[in-house]
């Protein structure tokens, strides 16, 4: 029983590796270098905050329920 546990566990681990060994492997430092609009707003407060100021405007405010109004 313990071979058999152990063989399942060698292959498990096998078959993880060969399929990380599989996949495309990005470089992180060629991504953040591009000059992508998402990298450029996001990464921006000032604009990251105007944004939200802009967005709370648009969006209407939900009603109050029935419930949580009055004294608490």
């Amino acid at each position: 029983m313990k071979k058999v546990k152990v063989l399942v566990f060698g292959s498990f681990i096998l078959s993880s590796l060969f399929l990380m060994s599989l996949t495309p492997i990005v470089s992180f430092a060629r991504t953040t270098t591009s000059d992508s609009e998402c990298i450029n707003c996001h990464t921006n407060l000032k604009k990251l905050i105007r944004l939200s100021w802009e967005i709370e405007k648009i969006r209407p405010k939900p009603a109050e329920s029935a419930e949580t109004s009055g004294e608490g």
